[in-house]
């Protein structure tokens, strides 16, 4: 392969590079967003023939590389800082393996932004937890949890939740289903800070829940350095103008040669 197609070749995975730095940036405030970080591995490498001759100017066995591919973008678990609300609906899960199990219109989904709210039921007089775009939160048995309609708060304590009125009475209304991701390479991103595993043994467990897995009226921030994200996007950047050089240079010697021919 040529320097012009290697260096091609390298431009389009240094700039999916740079489309995921810019991702953890913009989402650095959102609340539970998980970084993601990219890893490049070596694409097919060429191997001349010895020569024989003694007069040779290169070594024996001389490898030349085709450029580098983006092997993997690999979601990045570590626990975010935990800030306080003082709002009784927000949840911040303290174990970084450890998502709210959320139902969507696709199935259901996994999240770790524990911004909850009251929503009517549809059919009847109780209230759902559900998140900011309307999905509903489940509980251990898959199911909405569900509140009595004169319900203005929840606590949670003992691993449970409990619905409270305004006259001071309270009714346990459940608790949390949990997820724990055993193997974080395969989560894939549903959108809106929402996540899905494939159906394969051994990717996750349920996981009951008890108070030291979450703490209430606290949110997660996302796990994203800026300082660090900035230095690396910049690094890239670096990178991209040199492969883009180098295909300017490779272009330029190509013109020259079909000059020399004419």
């Amino acid at each position: 392969m040529s320097i012009g197609h290697t260096a091609a070749a390298t431009l389009s995975q240094l700039q999916a590079k740079i489309d995921t730095i810019s991702n953890n940036m913009a989402n650095a405030e959102t609340t539970g967003f998980k970084r993601r970080s990219a890893s490049f591995a070596d694409v097919l490498t060429s191997e001349y023939l010895n020569q024989p001759n003694e007069n040779r100017q290169t070594p024996h066995g001389l490898r030349v590389g085709t450029g580098a591919k983006l092997a993997q973008t690999q979601i990045q678990l570590e626990q975010g800082t935990l800030r306080e609300t003082g709002r009784a609906l927000d949840f911040a899960l303290t174990e970084a393996d450890l998502f709210f199990n959320i139902e969507t219109v696709a199935g259901t989904r996994l999240t770790r932004d524990g911004t909850f709210y009251f929503s009517p039921q549809a059919v009847g007089n109780g209230l759902e937890l559900v998140t900011s775009d309307g999905n509903r939160v489940l509980d251990s048995d898959g199911e909405a949890i569900v509140m009595p309609g004169d319900t203005v708060s929840l606590e949670w304590r003992d691993g449970n939740l409990f619905a409270q009125n305004g006259n001071g009475g309270e009714q346990q209304v459940g608790t949390f289903a949990l997820t724990r991701v055993l193997r974080p390479q395969t989560l894939e991103s549903a959108g809106n800070n929402l996540y899905v595993l494939p159906e394969l043994p051994g990717v996750s467990e349920e996981v009951e829940a008890a108070d030291e897995h979450m703490k209430q009226n606290m949110l997660e921030q996302a796990n994203v350095d800026l300082g660090l994200e900035m230095a690396e996007l910049m690094e890239t950047q670096r990178l991209l103008q040199f492969q883009a050089r180098a295909y300017s240079f490779a272009d330029d010697m190509a013109g020259l040669a079909n000059n020399i021919r004419r």
